[in-house]
């Protein structure tokens, strides 16, 4: 593997009074529509909470989202995410499906050449539950199956009890080249 297919470029956006911006304030210029559409069903959930909660989701209303769709459960004592829902478009542009694995999990393994993305996943799972908000992130990469530059997109929603604890993440993800 070239020592360049290793770096890859993080930027995130917090949600503002008039939308996703980066930390030089400048703001989010293109958004894929399934994840506009992913992020407006989560603000319709959440009612006058931060958050909604899990049983505030339901896949039946939103069947069209389904092969973007990350849903994670945020594990404590140590800090560690676990892929309980994996959708067919992510699987598709990861190569294989990481449902049921953890971050960690795939962090330590020797064997995994996905070890900079669990490291930014792992980040922005962080990210969220510290700051208890939807972040919206773009990242550059190289493939780790061939030479060729990635564009992904995703915006992680927190859900948990009633806007107090986050106990999961809904994200929504776009690959691109």
């Amino acid at each position: 593997m070239p020592e360049d297919s290793k770096e890859a470029k993080l930027t995130v956006f917090r949600l503002h009074e008039d939308g996703y911006a980066d930390a030089e304030g400048e703001p989010l210029a293109d958004c894929p529509e399934v994840l506009l559409k992913l992020h407006d069903y989560w603000q319709s959930r959440r009612g006058e909470h931060a958050f909604p909660a899990r049983a505030d989701i339901d896949p039946v209303d939103i069947p069209a989202l389904l092969e973007h769709l990350l849903l994670v459960d945020v594990l404590e004592d140590p800090l560690d995410f676990r892929y309980r829902l994996v959708g067919g478009h992510i699987v598709h542009h990861a190569g294989h499906n990481i449902q049921g694995k953890t971050v960690r999990g795939l962090l330590t393994d020797g064997n995994s050449p996905e070890q900079v993305l669990q490291a930014k996943a792992m980040d922005l799972g962080k990210m969220v539950s510290d700051l208890k908000e939807p972040i919206f992130a773009q990242l550059r990469y190289h493939s780790v199956s061939s030479d060729a530059e990635k564009f992904l997109q995703m915006v992680l929603l927190p859900l948990g009890d009633r806007g107090r604890n986050i106990n999961m993440l809904l994200a929504g993800l776009n690959y691109s080249y």
